[in-house]
């Protein structure tokens, strides 16, 4: 089973957290519906990735059928999708499942959520793109997901501003480059949940059940109450639930969830691929890509050369796992970063394009070629520039079953935010 960890249509690897870590390779390749190999038209497979496309949910370029998979949030408990779906655009999610032989196709048996941030907007640069929520800077870029405000200058920053969830990918450096950002609360004081924050345990102190600790840039205390479900120690990958109001600039954890870190030392997928930022380069041989490692090889294809494959790029990985290590087949960097929108619209490749959405045309308004359309909920706008195809047009693609590669849309002040770069018709 292949995945692709990019914003378009591949294929991709990633690793469990630890509900799916603390499964066993033979649990997990039967909770996907076979072992070994997988039977002559599909393979077992894992992948962990931003939500890239609506309509079958989109991971890394697969488009997996969702209807009877298992959501796991960040607490490690099952969620329903009856009333607020959670596996939204620019979710990160890793993925288990089985994956057609076209490499573009699955269907999927559980995800799980990886939530990074939930917090106050303590800071916000705009020459920089980035913010500052519970001390970690996050950055935003051309692909950044937004949602409940209109954009990154929207944001209001310090005091009693917004309070934001934040899903990405971290680097090296400890900072996050943000995948989606959703606001939670307009003010802190509005606000009646926890905060969050994800990473690696430093600077651990005292004895259970009152203990203290570093996440990053947040000191963590916990008390009888705190729910956790393992031994602290430094260096433990966690997710903690934080009471919003600090004591003393301490946070106090309701919850304390453990996370597995990289794959399991038996861990073996026929097909893998990871989309991440490379978070630790011994050499081009030797990395980790969110924490996974990473070996490459003379028959390694490194489609972009290898002068760009250094420590915080952004990178796609494809290959196999075997001893719980991607034994790389492929090597891409990833450029949406770098805000390109996809001048070629004309081409082939979906690369230039890193939304999808598939479904029916609803409220379709223009005139003069350009105007908007909804698809799975999702506003969006088509202009002069946009391909149409199968015989579709501006005139007469309402209410059709449409499939619509889109960008982020810069157009200012528009209510629409992706723009489509082609529509075509969803078979």
């Amino acid at each position: 089973m292949t995945f692709s960890n990019t914003t378009s249509r591949r294929t991709a690897p990633r690793r469990p957290a630890l509900p799916l870590a603390a499964l066993s390779l033979a649990t997990l390749l039967a909770a996907c519906g076979g072992g070994g190999g997988g039977s002559s038209s599909t393979a077992s497979g894992f992948s962990s990735g931003p939500i890239s496309g609506l309509g079958s949910i989109i991971v890394n370029g697969v488009r997996y059928e969702d209807g009877s998979a298992t959501v796991i949030d960040d607490d490690g408990s099952s969620v329903s999708r009856s009333s607020d779906d959670p596996l939204k655009l620019g979710v990160v999610v890793d993925v288990v499942g089985r994956i057609n032989d076209d490499g573009l196709n699955g269907t999927a048996s559980r995800f799980e959520i990886r939530t990074e941030l939930k917090g106050p907007v303590e800071a916000k640069n705009s020459l920089s793109d980035t913010l500052t929520v519970l001390g970690t800077p996050v950055r935003v870029t051309a692909t950044t997901v937004y949602e409940g405000v209109a954009g990154f200058s929207a944001l209001v920053a310090g005091g009693n501003g917004n309070v934001v969830e934040v899903h990405g990918l971290p680097d090296a450096s400890g900072t996050l480059v943000a995948t989606r950002i959703e606001l939670e609360s307009a003010t802190v004081s509005a606000f009646g949940g926890d905060y969050r924050v994800r990473g690696s345990v430093t600077g651990l102190s005292g004895t259970v059940p009152a203990q203290s600790f570093n996440v990053g840039a947040v000191r963590v205390s916990t008390d009888s109450a705190t729910r956790i479900n393992g031994s602290l120690s430094d260096n433990a990958r966690v997710s903690v639930r934080l009471n919003k109001t600090p004591v003393a600039g301490v946070y106090t954890a309701t919850r304390v969830q453990l996370k597995a870190r990289g794959f399991g030392r038996d861990d073996a997928f026929n097909r893998a691929e990871i989309e991440g930022l490379i978070t630790a380069f011994t050499s081009r041989e030797s990395f980790e890509v969110n924490g996974y490692p990473v070996s490459t090889s003379s028959s390694t294809n490194f489609e972009d050369g290898q002068t760009g494959v250094v420590l915080g790029a952004r990178v796609e990985v494809e290959g196999s796992v075997v001893n719980g290590v991607l034994q790389a087949r492929k090597v891409e960097l990833d450029r949406f970063d770098d805000g390109d929108e996809g001048d070629d619209r004309d081409g082939d490749d979906r690369d230039d394009a890193p939304f999808e959405f598939k479904g029916v045309a609803t409220a379709v308004t223009g005139q003069g070629g350009e105007g908007t359309f909804t698809v799975r909920g999702q506003s969006i706008a088509y202009n002069s520039r946009t391909v149409f195809r199968d015989g579709l047009s501006a005139a007469t693609f309402a209410n059709a079953n449409i499939e619509v590669d889109a960008v982020i849309n810069s157009g200012s002040g528009s209510a629409s935010r992706f723009l489509a770069v082609r529509i075509e018709r969803n078979d």
